[in-house]
């Protein structure tokens, strides 16, 4: 928006707020008290229509948003009660915290106050600093990645410092970017003072004392009586030398003590040594909350309880045991390796940092855009396979533009080394598009007058530095070409302008996109007032451990707004902000769910060019993160159906813990699981099936030949089903399709489907001695004739499925092109009545749940086997012509048992973009 117009949106915001301070008012209220406070602040703040009509519709996403409840999962703790609800504090903090964030923020009333309560009861949870008695307190919160969980702990620290905790320390991640980043951050929302002068000896008081953020709301800046005072600033981390030389101590402390420090070895080990010397043999006195940022990363001790634990791990606990009372909260969108953590794990006289105490899953804002809305899941309903070997383009939805393999071969193929950047002279043509795109949006933002605000590109293809840097150049030569046509030649007429191929290429990216429809704006124009103006300030940076910390500095661009193509990996990957992230190209191969979902920096909110952003994303990840989705969600789920039976994070810990596929949720040694493995699993209401086969003519073979010899085994009659369209016996004994999972073969890639553990799952289980086993019968006109045991044929129809030879793993067969499916949504559903798959439709959606397979898994029914004969419909004549699948219903409730995996991970580190031998996660 201009600045007139950022001053009547402020402006007709809090007015609404303050009349409508107990409900939320309509769209119509919203238009009529914008319409008269436009016409009486007209000579003011003059707006054109167009602007206007944007800020009715900003005041409209912003004061209708609205938040849901947080769930918590408490530990038994008979030393702890309840105080933070009795504490009675002057909540100074908290209060200028509340007003900045909807002031400054624009946060709406309702927002404001879910926050408050959800750290309300987090507090709570907290250890009582009021208390003269010791504690260490352990909790997570589960929070989806970029949805805020920032503003969470900021509110807490707020609250925390009211309530008389004396040291914060918050471990803001790996890298110094992101160390930086939150440093600026809370200064702007918790100190109220910019910390860069801070510790610099040379810097005189006028700079020391710089007013920012919170600091501006109100007569003072900080409270006189509980100052804040910063160990570490935006400028340096944790440093004992600088703080010696300015004389800086924990002695006498007034108010609070605030550390922002990686999670690093040296640092961490330094601020342990300054504690300890200071307080010599004595503990602390100063009430400790320490603040665990990517608490899955690098904290979790990655070593056995036999070997000493990794130096970081080691580092946060002996911080924690310093204190005489000390709270540990970790925050995290991935918590799987927190999970894994053996809540017994004993080192010394001090527990690991299993959440023991408390896990809160924090709500999920209505206005953010995540992996549900992005790519689906991989289990509704409403999902159908057809007969394609891929997802077409339509089937995306509208922000996804998949990367295809074959593109790639010649660039960034999948388990490529770093040496590829020697031979990288240009670029996929899909990225030259990407770029074309976010050229196309900034000039857009322009025209819709966001001119100020910051503007990101992503593009995360290699863990390399060095190919980063390289594709950073080529990425630059690019733009440089673009911004040299646009200067020179945007202003000829437009028949001469769309010769040029800079122009031809900016235009066939418009009209692909339709994007003259969704901006409101002619091409013609938006190249001769536009275009130029938005590449002009466009700058290339790669984002790694070279390039060091200021290269992403938005910081230093407020007020102008930073337009940057941002290249690399892991720097990108784990907590690090992308400010107005438009445009993301991804490119990159791993399993492990915190890995891939930390990667999902494009998930957050997207105000005011939520219709323009767009990821480009490989076509196996795509549906990768609709599997993980489900995961997540499973996740927490589970969890809140554990807080209503009153169980415990410790009972959690170990159901996730028994999940089929749990194996690969996260790095190998954060489990601490050697191979082959005795692991307990569960598979209560879940569908297994084998969307990845060996492409291997024997292999398949083997599975045609052993489901035909199943079927001519079987000695009951068989139902030709016409409601579910499947030929169905009823009570067949669970040792026959023992015998077939286990004689089954599948691709190590079938994370779930390990046909050994699941074989002796099926044979120990004393529930269930009778299954039920279906044969779909398909939509395709050729047949698959069985023999049965009576010598009679049947000839079910082949189910229409693309099969697709992976580029990247030479032996492996794709079922469904890129699905991680092989049956269509709610396969599950065969073996039921109608009548009971339509009251099982209706109490779903009657719960506003999502009809998916685990819908149909009811406890009083069999367990299913579903033998799919696949055709294939693919154009490849050298792929097989049909192949044989498998799918496993297990009803909801089936207890845990253990069961035998015989996953590799020396097999599998040959498909994983991973380096499976690092103690602790990877940085290049």
């Amino acid at each position: 928006m201009t600045d007139n117009g950022s001053m009547l949106f402020s402006t007709i915001f809090v007015a609404i707020n303050q009349q409508y301070k107990e409900d939320i008012p309509t769209i119509e209220n919203i238009n009529s008290m914008a319409n008269k406070l436009r016409d009486s602040l007209s000579a003011l703040y003059p707006v054109t229509d167009d602007e206007f009509l944007q800020i009715k519709k900003a005041l409209a996403s912003e004061i209708r948003h609205t938040i849901g409840h947080a769930v918590t999962l408490r530990g038994v703790d008979a030393n702890h009660k309840s105080w933070y609800f009795t504490h009675e504090n002057d909540g100074f903090y908290w209060s200028r915290y509340k007003r900045y964030l909807k002031d400054i923020k624009h946060w709406n009333r309702d927002v404001v106050e879910r926050l408050h309560e959800t750290t309300n009861d987090i507090m709570d949870d907290l250890g009582n600093p009021n208390d003269d008695k010791p504690f260490q307190r352990r909790g997570l919160l589960l929070g989806d990645v970029q949805s805020g969980k920032t503003a969470t702990y900021t509110a807490i620290c707020n609250k925390a410092v009211d309530s008389n905790y004396k040291v914060i320390i918050v471990l803001a991640g790996m890298m110094e970017n992101l160390r930086i980043q939150t440093q600026e951050r809370l200064d702007a929302e918790f100190v109220g003072n910019e910390s860069k002068f801070i510790l610099d000896k040379k810097a005189n008081s006028i700079m020391k004392n710089c007013p920012v953020g919170v600091g501006k709301i109100g007569s003072l800046p900080t409270n006189p009586n509980k100052p804040i005072a910063c160990f570490t600033s935006s400028a340096t981390d944790f440093n004992k030398n600088t703080l010696q030389a300015l004389r800086l101590t924990l002695d006498n402390l007034k108010g609070a003590a605030l550390f922002v420090v990686k999670k690093n070895k040296s640092v961490l080990n330094n601020l342990l040594s300054w504690l300890t010397s200071a307080f010599q043999d004595n503990l602390i006195e100063y009430p400790l909350l320490l603040i665990d940022d990517e608490a899955d990363n690098a904290s979790v001790n990655t070593r056995s309880e036999e070997q000493d634990p990794t130096a970081i791990n080691k580092a946060i606990r002996s911080i924690l045991n310093c204190f005489k009372q000390a709270s540990y909260l970790g925050i995290t969108a991935t918590p799987f390796a927190n999970i894994f953590i053996d809540p017994d794990a004993q080192y010394g006289d001090a527990k690991d940092l299993f959440p023991r105490h408390f896990i809160t899953v924090l709500p999920t804002p209505d206005k953010y855009i995540g992996a549900d809305k992005i790519v689906g899941n991989g289990n509704a309903d409403d999902w159908d396979i057809t007969g394609s070997n891929s997802r077409t383009e339509g089937e995306y939805t509208a922000s996804l533009v998949p990367i295809r393999n074959e593109e790639q071969n010649d660039y960034f193929y999948f388990k490529h080394k770093k040496e590829i950047a020697d031979d990288l002279f240009d670029l996929p043509n899909s990225l030259y598009k990407a770029i074309n795109y976010f050229v196309l949006v900034n000039a857009i933002s322009d025209f819709r007058n966001d001119v100020k605000e910051h503007r990101s590109m992503l593009v995360n293809v290699s863990m390399y530095t060095k190919v980063h840097n390289v594709i950073a150049e080529l990425i630059s030569t690019y733009i440089s070409t673009l911004r040299r046509d646009i200067e020179d030649y945007a202003q000829l007429p437009i028949q001469k302008v769309m010769q040029i191929k800079s122009f031809s290429a900016l235009h066939h990216t418009w009209e692909e996109h339709n994007l003259s429809a969704i901006a409101n704006i002619t091409w013609e124009k938006l190249v001769k007032e536009n275009l130029f103006k938005a590449i002009r300030r466009i700058e290339v940076r790669a984002v790694n451990q070279s390039t060091g910390a200021k290269s992403l500095s938005y910081s230093e661009y407020k007020g102008v707004g930073l337009r940057v193509i941002a290249v690399g990996g892991n720097s990108l990957s784990r907590g690090l902000t992308l400010e107005g992230l438009c445009v993301s190209y991804f490119y990159r191969n791993t399993m492990m769910y915190d890995t891939l979902l930390q990667m999902g920096r494009w998930f957050g909110y997207r105000p005011n060019y939520d219709d323009l952003f767009k990821i480009w994303m490989g076509e196996d990840a795509i549906d990768w993160y609709g599997y993980i989705t489900d995961a997540i969600n499973e996740l927490k789920e589970e969890l809140i159906l554990m807080k209503n039976q009153g169980l415990t994070p410790e009972d959690f810990g170990l159901k996730v813990r028994r999940a089929p596929g749990s194996l690969l949720v996260t790095a190998r040694n954060k489990m601490r699981a050697a191979s082959p493995i005795d692991q307990p699993i569960t598979v209560s209401g879940r569908m297994i099936e084998t969307p990845r086969l060996r492409y291997n003519s024997d292999a398949l073979n083997s599975n045609e030949k052993i489901c035909r010899d199943f079927i001519k085994e079987l000695q009951m009659d068989y139902i030709d089903d016409e409601d579910t369209n499947a030929y169905i016996w009823k009570n067949v004994p669970k040792e026959l399709v023992q015998q077939l999972v286990q004689n089954f073969i599948s691709h190590p890639w079938n994370l779930n489907f390990q046909s050994q553990a699941l074989a002796r799952y099926i044979s120990d289980d004393e529930e269930y001695q009778y299954w039920d086993v279906a044969i779909p019968n398909g939509n395709m006109a050729d047949v698959f004739e069985l023999e049965l045991n009576d010598g009679k044929i049947i000839s079910p129809h082949f189910e229409g499925r693309g099969l697709e030879k992976d580029l990247n793993i030479s032996d492996m067969l794709k079922i469904s092109g890129h699905h991680i499916r092989v049956g269509s949504g709610g396969c599950s559903k065969i073996g039921l009545d109608i009548k009971k798959i339509i009251d099982l439709r209706k109490n779903a959606r009657a719960n506003n749940e999502k009809i998916k397979d685990s819908t149909y898994l009811i406890k009083d029914r069999n367990p299913i086997l579903l033998i799919h004969l696949i055709e294939n419909t693919s154009i490849d004549t050298q792929l097989p012509k049909y192949v044989v699948a498998l799918g496993l219903g297990f009803p909801k409730g089936q207890e845990m048992r253990t069961a035998h995996y015989w996953v590799n991970p020396i097999e599998l580190r040959k498909y994983i973009d991973y380096d499976w031998e690092e103690e602790d996660d990877i940085i290049y």
